[in-house]
């Protein structure tokens, strides 16, 4: 399961086909390549500290065979809320919150073909200082949505991958989840959020706009390491299944004929409530710096 099918984005100079998630995973941390030798054990470490052991003869190709030559593994790891935007992976599980402590995905093919594991692959992510409830953790693996409501044309999900929580081990001195992973897919390692109470929480855009080419919104927590991606239906966004009384800043995006727009709001409390948003002309260097400076909380 990889992300959802890319839609080329057009110049923001006009013109029909912009995409805004095309658009924000430009400004993404990039992926990350690692050519290992798969008749040997390898262990690759990526910028964030993520570490994976591959084992010999763990790659096959489409045809079941068992790849000999140079293996080229792409790493992408994904552990803030800035980045959780700009991949445009929420942490929601059928619309249930999560808190995550860390996503990462991976692929690996040879002279560009793409392959599969014979093998399952061990991982240790770092486990960082922030996350309040590392043994709480459980692995989570990507997948297709089920839930109907609201139903756009975003489709990826977060699917529990096993009831167990996951180990935590030390090696040279740091912290880690310790698990293993059978397929080359999106994973995320996350803790389901507990809510006495749970709202569904609306907003719509004030603008005279009449027609937008793509518009995408998220609901960014505070607290939590947390970011739903809202429904849009129209010129409204909704979110269901939050917990209430949480703090979470608003953030609603969109594109008309070559312009960006951007609407923001800080939520004291989660409550089950429709919003009035006011959104703004912004350019495109802003409205990244305005994503980052909202994501990290200032």
């Amino acid at each position: 399961m990889t992300l959802p099918t890319k839609v080329p984005a057009h110049s923001l100079q006009g013109g029909q086909g912009f995409a805004f998630q095309t658009f924000l995973e430009a400004h993404a941390i990039p992926t990350q390549s690692f050519v290992v030798n798969p008749s040997r054990r390898t262990t690759v470490v990526g910028k964030l500290g993520t570490r994976l052991t591959f084992f010999p003869n763990s790659f096959i190709d489409s045809t079941g065979q068992v790849v000999t030559e140079s293996v080229t593994v792409q790493l992408r790891e994904v552990f803030s809320k800035e980045e959780m935007i700009f991949t445009g992976l929420p942490t929601t599980s059928e619309d249930r919150l999560l808190e995550s402590a860390g996503q990462f995905h991976l692929q690996a093919s040879t002279d560009s073909k793409e392959l599969s594991l014979r093998k399952a692959v061990n991982v240790e992510l770092p486990i960082r200082d922030e996350i309040s409830n590392p043994v709480a953790m459980r692995l989570f693996r990507g997948s297709s949505s089920s839930t109907r409501a609201y139903r756009s044309g975003f489709n990826f999900d977060w699917e529990l991958a096993g009831d167990q929580h996951l180990n935590l081990v030390k090696n040279i001195g740091k912290r880690y989840f310790h698990f293993s992973i059978d397929q080359l897919n999106w994973w995320n390692c996350d803790s389901f959020v507990k809510a006495r109470q749970k709202v569904m929480l609306s907003v719509k855009m004030q603008t005279l706009i009449e027609e937008f080419e793509d518009r995408l919104a998220f609901l960014v927590f505070k607290d939590i390491n947390a970011v739903v991606r809202m429904y849009p239906t129209g010129r409204r966004f909704s979110a269901i299944n939050i917990p209430t009384q949480l703090s979470a800043s608003l953030l609603v995006m969109a594109s008309a004929k070559g312009q960006l727009y951007l609407g923001e709001a800080d939520i004291l409390r989660t409550s089950n409530r429709m919003l009035r948003l006011p959104v703004q002309p912004v350019a495109e260097n802003d409205l990244i710096r305005q994503i980052r400076h909202l994501a990290n909380g200032k």
